[in-house]
């Protein structure tokens, strides 16, 4: 016997797979203490926000950073 939610499942499965793919996730190097380098701000804001903590950006620790890159804490 085949229940009817059946195909109504694995259709919503589908569209949870295919919408976790879809999303690229941000680039992040963590540099220890609490902070954090990424190659963009834009990066540095979606890794924050998927916690729900403010950016704040800090110095590069080690020299000068590459043309872009953003060294930051999720405070």
């Amino acid at each position: 016997m085949r229940h009817r939610a059946t195909p109504l499942i694995l259709l919503a499965l589908a569209a949870v797979l295919a919408g976790c793919a879809a999303r690229t996730a941000p680039r992040v190097t963590m540099l220890g203490d609490g902070v954090l380098r990424s190659p963009s701000p834009e990066e540095a804001e979606a890794y924050c926000r998927n916690f729900g903590a403010p950016l704040r950006f800090v110095p590069p620790t080690t020299g000068r950073a590459p043309q872009g890159e953003v060294t930051y804490r999720c405070d």
